[in-house]
């Protein structure tokens, strides 16, 4: 017994000592466990905030970008303010901090715009501006507060983001075979045009005004697909095109342009391959008959006239079917449609009716048009409300201005292109 008693004496010694290390050990790697934990915490809180930020930072690119359509006077205060407001929604830090609150958000200083994306970002809009940027943060400095890293000596930790956006084309246009002429420069406000304002009468050479209108064909297109164009869904992605004047017109094309306001006759019988618009209902001016008597029409004459208003009101409620007796002829008595189409019912106009009266047409220079001309410039496309059907090719068309293509005025159909209405897209 004595011999084997320092023995035993040494091994619960060293059994301590082991304790002892491996507490050590053990407290040591909980401390860096609490820091590692600490550190995927504060990074993961980072990472949520710059998120946020940088949600801030888009939508204020975005929202100034789209005041860029138009650079005149007070585009830098429209597009700034638009900027901030949309921008300044935003929360951040886990949603716990509003950018609404009084010197937290954006700020005028980061709102800056470039004639090129890696040109110089300044407070000042000019007549090339292209390019907005959003950077949050970057004039007013403020710190996100870190949980656990205090332990390792960092409390807070500076964050900023940046967007920038411009317009772009965002839809490839569906046009339909009908140009209308502009008289003035390009530089001109509308090209001339005034919204609400009914236009109508054929194209002369020499003497064509503001308006005038004449049936075309595009590139690659024969005059034998008109009617298809006119019934269907319109010529689509266009873009800046050429035209041709289309001189011989059949009746069919009358009939295919009959189809948008729900009236099928012919080869264009079918309501679902060519849908109706959602009402049938025409609008027409008065007119003078073969003795010079007054027709009167189903709508006021000072101009602008603004039928559309009063066809949303009716598209969206009543969708009323086209009554033959709302368009006279010369001598004061229904005019007699090609085909005989009888009025689309009500409900159908409803169920199975699109926005298929908003038409996109494209519009030439009145000086430049000529009889069987060929590549005729497109300068921009109108959109323009179809007020009434139509006897024959012959018979004038009347088309109310609503606005240019390039400046949105209207989207309601097209494919996806490059060409307008403008639409506000990042690009960094």
């Amino acid at each position: 017994m004595r011999m084997t008693r320092p023995s035993a004496q040494r091994s619960w010694r060293a059994a301590r000592g082991e304790r002892g290390a491996i507490a050590v050990v053990v407290a040591f790697s909980l401390v860096v466990l609490v820091l590692m934990l600490g550190l995927v915490l504060d990074l993961g809180h980072l990472y949520v905030t710059k998120s946020e930020l940088q949600n801030a930072a888009d939508s204020c690119a975005l929202s100034a970008a789209r005041e860029l359509n138009d650079l005149g006077v007070g585009a830098l205060e429209r597009a700034t303010a638009a900027g901030r407001t949309a921008g300044n929604r935003h929360s951040i830090d886990l949603q716990a901090v509003s950018l609404r609150a009084e010197g937290a958000g954006i700020q005028e200083a980061d709102v800056t715009f470039s004639e090129t994306l890696d040109g110089t970002y300044r407070r000042e809009i000019t007549a090339t501006t292209k390019y907005v940027r959003c950077a949050p943060r970057e004039s007013n400095v403020k710190s996100v507060a870190l949980w656990f890293m205090g332990v390792a000596g960092l409390t807070d930790w500076n964050l900023s983001a940046q967007a920038v956006a411009r317009t772009v084309g965002g839809q490839g246009p569906c046009a339909i075979p009908v140009a209308v002429c502009s008289a003035v420069t390009s530089s001109t406000p509308n090209l001339g045009f005034t919204t609400g304002t009914w236009y109508t009468g054929r194209l002369a050479s020499g003497s064509a005004v503001q308006g005038n209108y004449d049936w075309v064909r595009f590139s690659g297109q024969g005059s034998s697909d008109l009617g298809e164009v006119l019934a269907g869904q319109g010529m689509c992605d266009v873009g800046p095109a050429l035209v041709d004047v289309e001189p011989g017109i059949s009746g069919g094309t009358a009939q295919a342009w009959n189809t948008r306001f729900g009236l099928y006759s012919g080869r264009w019988n079918d309501i679902d391959l060519y849908p109706p618009d959602r009402t049938g209902w025409a609008y027409t001016g008065n007119r003078l008959d073969n003795k010079g008597n007054t027709l009167p029409g189903s709508w006021p004459q000072a101009a602008p006239q603004n039928a559309y208003p009063d066809y949303v009101t009716r598209k969206n409620t009543t969708h009323d079917p086209y009554n033959p007796t709302a368009l006279l002829d010369d001598n004061g008595k229904p005019s007699v449609l090609p085909g005989n189409p009888s009025p689309l019912d009500r409900a159908l106009h409803g169920t199975k009716g699109q926005d298929r009266r908003m038409v996109f047409v494209p519009v030439i220079s009145c000086s430049g048009w000529a009889p069987n001309k060929k590549n005729m410039d497109v300068i921009d496309y109108a959109c323009a409300f179809m007020l009434s059907p139509i006897n024959d090719p012959t018979t004038d068309v009347q088309l109310e201005f609503r606005g240019l293509l390039s400046k949105g005025a209207c989207a309601t159909s097209g494919i996806p292109g490059n060409f307008g209405p403008p639409v506000p897209a990042l690009v960094r």
